[in-house]
């Protein structure tokens, strides 16, 4: 392992040390095209701190982001390397019975961003 490669661990690791942050991704994981409105619906949080958290989550490679109309959507990085793949993928599974998790799942499955968007400024 290169000495990149150890900076970069490191800054995947300090990415997810935040339970937040992995909630996001799996739920990033279990949805794809999340605005950053259906994501603050879902964790609960602030949009600022949410979109935080999102900016932090996409510095460190793992996720990425594009406009679509009126709004970003973000999903897991299509060019992802392969260890924080799996890492990402091991990481959602052992949470799979995780009661915030599946919260966070059943969530995701009813969210609608016409209705969201509409209380709130995209």
């Amino acid at each position: 392992m290169s000495g990149q490669d150890l900076k970069q661990i490191t800054k995947i690791v300090k990415a997810l040390a935040d339970e937040n942050r992995i909630r996001i991704i799996c739920l990033l994981k279990f949805k794809k095209d999340l605005c950053v409105c259906e994501i603050t619906s879902i964790i609960g949080l602030s949009q600022p701190t949410i979109s935080s958290h999102l900016k932090l989550l996409e510095n460190a490679g793992l996720i990425e982001s594009y406009k679509d109309g009126l709004w970003v959507n973000y999903n897991i990085a299509a060019d992802i390397d392969s260890y924080s793949g799996k890492f990402i993928q091991t990481l959602c599974k052992s949470l799979g019975n995780d009661r915030q998790i599946k919260s966070d799942e059943e969530n995701a499955k009813k969210i609608s961003r016409d209705i969201i968007c509409k209380k709130k400024a995209c």
